[in-house]
């Protein structure tokens, strides 16, 4: 019995190394959204705690005012740049699921000719060892024989 070879072998290659890119891709971009997210929360939090104590009388109000403002233009630029992540993290997970989509087509075309091949295979085995039950030699052999 030969071996299995799938035509569109490299094809399906590519498709699995153009996959793994897509989701490395999408795993920076992941990454890059909780990264934001995580900013965005420290200065809402820095932003409520310069709030509390710009209420106070003390010395430190002023700066605390002063500095609430400032957190206050750096939350909304960081609200923006969430946005453009999540923005970016929507493209490569629509990326990564078109790859993963022709990946799995292929691999699926790969596993239907592999049983093909596979049931050819049987069928040819059985119709030699049907051809020897009979007593005749199986068509390939006569062929070798007269070369």
């Amino acid at each position: 019995m030969g071996r299995f070879r799938f035509r569109l072998a490299g094809l399906l290659r590519l498709r699995t190394q153009m996959e793994r890119v897509a989701r490395q891709q999408l795993a920076g971009a992941m990454g890059a959204v909780a990264g934001v997210e995580q900013r965005l929360e420290n200065a809402t939090e820095g932003l409520a705690e310069c709030e509390r104590l710009g209420c106070g009388t003390d010395a430190a109000a002023p700066f605390a005012r002063a500095l609430s403002k400032g957190l206050a233009r750096h939350r909304l630029r960081l609200q923006n740049e969430l946005r453009a992540a999540h923005a970016q993290l929507d493209r490569a997970r629509g990326d990564w699921v078109e790859r993963r989509r022709d990946q799995r087509t292929l691999d699926m075309l790969r596993d239907k000719r592999r049983e093909e091949w596979m049931q050819s295979q049987l069928q040819r085995e059985q119709h030699e060892l049907e051809e020897l039950a009979r007593g005749r030699t199986p068509a390939p052999a006569r062929e070798e024989e007269t070369k």
